[in-house]
Protein backbone atom coordinates (compact mmCIF):
# COMPACT_ATOMS: atom_id res chain seq x y z
CA UNK A 1 0.00 0.00 0.00
CA UNK A 2 1.36 3.50 -1.10
CA UNK A 3 0.62 7.01 0.41
CA UNK A 4 2.36 10.04 0.35
CA UNK A 5 4.33 11.57 3.45
CA UNK A 6 6.17 14.76 3.58
CA UNK A 7 9.81 15.09 3.89
CA UNK A 8 11.41 19.13 4.33
CA UNK A 9 7.88 20.19 2.62
CA UNK A 10 8.68 17.45 -0.04
CA UNK A 11 6.10 15.27 -0.64
CA UNK A 12 6.43 12.20 -2.22
CA UNK A 13 4.54 8.20 -2.40
CA UNK A 14 6.06 5.57 -0.17
CA UNK A 15 5.38 2.00 1.04
CA UNK A 16 3.56 2.03 3.94
CA UNK A 17 2.72 -0.04 6.41
CA UNK A 18 -0.86 -1.67 7.19
CA UNK A 19 0.07 -3.28 10.37
CA UNK A 20 2.04 -2.54 13.39
CA UNK A 21 4.94 -4.61 13.96
CA UNK A 22 4.68 -4.77 17.47
CA UNK A 23 0.91 -5.94 18.66
CA UNK A 24 0.09 -7.59 15.08
CA UNK A 25 -3.00 -5.34 14.61
CA UNK A 26 -3.65 -4.03 11.31
CA UNK A 27 -5.04 -0.20 11.11
CA UNK A 28 -4.69 2.97 9.85
CA UNK A 29 -1.23 3.95 11.08
CA UNK A 30 -0.43 7.38 11.81
CA UNK A 31 2.35 9.04 11.16
CA UNK A 32 3.88 11.44 13.63
CA UNK A 33 7.05 12.72 12.12
CA UNK A 34 9.58 12.38 9.63
CA UNK A 35 12.90 13.20 9.61
CA UNK A 36 16.14 13.26 6.80
CA UNK A 37 19.05 11.71 7.72
CA UNK A 38 22.58 13.65 7.26
CA UNK A 39 23.95 14.29 3.94
CA UNK A 40 20.19 12.83 2.67
CA UNK A 41 21.58 9.56 2.87
CA UNK A 42 17.52 7.92 4.30
CA UNK A 43 14.21 9.01 5.72
CA UNK A 44 12.83 7.67 8.94
CA UNK A 45 9.18 7.91 9.59
CA UNK A 46 7.90 7.76 13.34
CA UNK A 47 4.64 6.07 12.81
CA UNK A 48 1.82 5.05 15.74
CA UNK A 49 -0.20 2.38 16.13
CA UNK A 50 -4.46 3.31 16.18
CA UNK A 51 -5.16 -0.02 17.83
CA UNK A 52 -6.32 1.40 21.58
CA UNK A 53 -4.72 -1.47 23.66
CA UNK A 54 -1.44 -0.42 21.88
CA UNK A 55 -0.77 3.26 20.56
CA UNK A 56 2.99 2.38 20.56
CA UNK A 57 4.97 4.42 18.38
CA UNK A 58 7.38 2.84 15.58
CA UNK A 59 9.96 4.21 13.33
CA UNK A 60 9.70 3.17 9.17
CA UNK A 61 13.17 3.33 7.61
CA UNK A 62 13.65 4.08 4.06
CA UNK A 63 16.21 5.07 1.51
CA UNK A 64 17.39 8.18 0.47
CA UNK A 65 13.97 10.60 -0.42
CA UNK A 66 12.35 9.84 -3.51
CA UNK A 67 12.76 6.12 -2.98
CA UNK A 68 9.66 4.14 -2.01
CA UNK A 69 10.79 1.21 -0.35
CA UNK A 70 9.97 0.57 2.83
CA UNK A 71 12.99 -1.16 4.45
CA UNK A 72 12.19 -2.06 7.89
CA UNK A 73 10.42 -1.27 10.86
CA UNK A 74 12.08 -1.27 14.42
CA UNK A 75 11.10 -2.05 16.83
CA UNK A 76 9.46 -5.32 16.13
CA UNK A 77 7.95 -8.27 18.00
CA UNK A 78 7.69 -11.95 16.95
CA UNK A 79 3.92 -12.97 16.29
CA UNK A 80 3.80 -15.87 18.45
CA UNK A 81 2.74 -19.07 16.97
CA UNK A 82 -0.76 -20.42 18.05
CA UNK A 83 0.23 -22.82 21.15
CA UNK A 84 -2.85 -24.85 22.18
CA UNK A 85 -5.01 -24.34 24.86
CA UNK A 86 -4.52 -27.54 26.96
CA UNK A 87 -0.86 -26.97 26.65
CA UNK A 88 -1.18 -23.53 28.14
CA UNK A 89 -3.00 -24.76 30.94
CA UNK A 90 -0.61 -27.30 31.49
CA UNK A 91 2.67 -25.61 31.98
CA UNK A 92 2.44 -21.72 32.32
CA UNK A 93 5.99 -21.73 32.59
CA UNK A 94 7.08 -23.14 29.05
CA UNK A 95 4.51 -20.64 27.33
CA UNK A 96 6.49 -17.96 29.17
CA UNK A 97 10.02 -19.35 28.68
CA UNK A 98 9.03 -20.60 25.32
CA UNK A 99 8.02 -16.96 24.28
CA UNK A 100 10.98 -15.35 25.55
CA UNK A 101 13.34 -17.84 23.60
CA UNK A 102 11.07 -16.84 20.48
CA UNK A 103 11.63 -13.03 20.85
CA UNK A 104 15.25 -13.83 21.42
CA UNK A 105 15.12 -15.76 17.71
CA UNK A 106 13.12 -13.06 15.95
CA UNK A 107 16.31 -10.28 16.98
CA UNK A 108 18.72 -13.11 15.27
CA UNK A 109 20.03 -14.13 18.89
CA UNK A 110 19.73 -17.77 18.46
CA UNK A 111 23.05 -18.43 20.27
CA UNK A 112 20.74 -17.51 23.40
CA UNK A 113 17.26 -18.66 21.75
CA UNK A 114 18.97 -22.32 21.65
CA UNK A 115 19.64 -22.88 25.51
CA UNK A 116 15.86 -20.89 26.10
CA UNK A 117 13.80 -23.58 24.04
CA UNK A 118 15.41 -26.37 25.64
CA UNK A 119 14.59 -24.85 29.18
CA UNK A 120 11.13 -24.05 27.97
CA UNK A 121 10.51 -28.09 26.66
CA UNK A 122 12.18 -28.96 30.29
CA UNK A 123 9.36 -27.70 31.68
CA UNK A 124 6.76 -29.16 29.48
CA UNK A 125 8.25 -32.55 29.53
CA UNK A 126 7.98 -32.31 33.25
CA UNK A 127 5.09 -30.37 33.63
CA UNK A 128 3.30 -33.09 31.75
CA UNK A 129 4.52 -36.22 33.45
CA UNK A 130 3.63 -34.56 36.73
CA UNK A 131 -0.06 -34.51 35.23
CA UNK A 132 0.09 -37.62 34.73
CA UNK A 133 1.45 -38.92 37.65
CA UNK A 134 1.01 -36.68 40.26
CA UNK A 135 2.52 -38.33 42.99
CA UNK A 136 5.81 -38.79 41.64
CA UNK A 137 5.72 -35.01 41.20
CA UNK A 138 8.50 -34.31 43.81
CA UNK A 139 10.62 -36.70 42.32
CA UNK A 140 10.11 -35.93 38.52
CA UNK A 141 11.22 -31.96 39.39
CA UNK A 142 14.14 -33.32 40.37
CA UNK A 143 14.65 -36.19 37.66
CA UNK A 144 16.71 -35.81 34.61
CA UNK A 145 14.42 -34.37 31.98
CA UNK A 146 15.83 -37.81 29.59
CA UNK A 147 14.80 -40.18 32.54
CA UNK A 148 11.23 -38.29 32.50
CA UNK A 149 11.00 -39.03 29.48
CA UNK A 150 11.93 -42.74 29.49
CA UNK A 151 10.10 -43.59 32.95
CA UNK A 152 6.74 -41.61 32.99
CA UNK A 153 5.67 -40.89 29.28
CA UNK A 154 4.23 -44.10 27.93
CA UNK A 155 2.59 -42.42 24.66
CA UNK A 156 5.41 -43.94 22.17
CA UNK A 157 4.59 -41.49 19.83
CA UNK A 158 5.20 -38.17 22.50
CA UNK A 159 8.15 -40.67 23.93
CA UNK A 160 9.72 -40.82 20.58
CA UNK A 161 9.55 -36.86 19.92
CA UNK A 162 10.23 -35.64 23.00
CA UNK A 163 13.18 -37.73 23.14
CA UNK A 164 14.90 -36.11 19.79
CA UNK A 165 13.77 -32.98 21.08
CA UNK A 166 16.11 -33.26 24.34
CA UNK A 167 19.03 -34.35 21.83
CA UNK A 168 19.30 -31.45 20.01
CA UNK A 169 17.99 -29.23 23.00
CA UNK A 170 21.19 -30.18 24.83
CA UNK A 171 23.46 -29.47 21.35
CA UNK A 172 21.77 -26.46 22.24
CA UNK A 173 23.78 -26.07 25.69
CA UNK A 174 27.09 -28.21 24.82
CA UNK A 175 30.63 -26.78 23.31
CA UNK A 176 30.33 -29.82 20.37
CA UNK A 177 27.08 -31.07 18.52
CA UNK A 178 26.30 -34.43 18.03
CA UNK A 179 23.42 -33.71 15.65
CA UNK A 180 25.46 -31.93 13.35
CA UNK A 181 22.78 -32.51 10.24
CA UNK A 182 19.80 -30.87 12.23
CA UNK A 183 19.78 -27.49 13.75
CA UNK A 184 17.45 -24.95 16.21
CA UNK A 185 14.61 -25.33 13.26
CA UNK A 186 14.55 -29.33 13.99
CA UNK A 187 14.29 -28.39 17.88
CA UNK A 188 11.36 -26.29 17.01
CA UNK A 189 9.68 -28.53 15.27
CA UNK A 190 9.93 -31.30 17.20
CA UNK A 191 9.10 -29.02 20.94
CA UNK A 192 5.34 -28.36 18.40
CA UNK A 193 5.01 -31.85 17.80
CA UNK A 194 5.28 -33.29 21.52
CA UNK A 195 2.69 -30.37 21.95
CA UNK A 196 0.51 -31.12 19.55
CA UNK A 197 0.89 -34.85 20.75
CA UNK A 198 0.22 -33.66 24.00
CA UNK A 199 -3.00 -31.75 23.10
CA UNK A 200 -4.50 -34.84 20.72
CA UNK A 201 -4.02 -37.10 23.55
CA UNK A 202 -5.55 -34.70 26.55
CA UNK A 203 -8.62 -33.94 24.04
CA UNK A 204 -9.06 -37.40 23.15
CA UNK A 205 -8.93 -38.53 27.16
CA UNK A 206 -11.23 -35.64 27.64
CA UNK A 207 -13.78 -36.60 25.07
CA UNK A 208 -13.92 -40.33 26.14
CA UNK A 209 -14.20 -39.26 30.02
CA UNK A 210 -17.35 -37.10 28.85
CA UNK A 211 -19.11 -39.70 26.56
CA UNK A 212 -18.20 -43.33 27.88
CA UNK A 213 -19.27 -46.54 26.35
Amino acid sequence: MERHISVSNHSYPVEYPDKCPICHHYGDIGVVSTFELPAKQGVQVVFQCPFPECTRYFIGHYGPRAEKQLMGLTPQKPEFAHLPASVQELSPQFVAIYKEAEEARHVGLTQIAGPGYRKAFEFLIKDYAKSLSPDEAEHIEKAFSGDVVKGYISDPRIEAVAKRALWLGNDETHYLRKWTSHDLDDLIALIRLTMNWIEIGQLSESYSREMPD
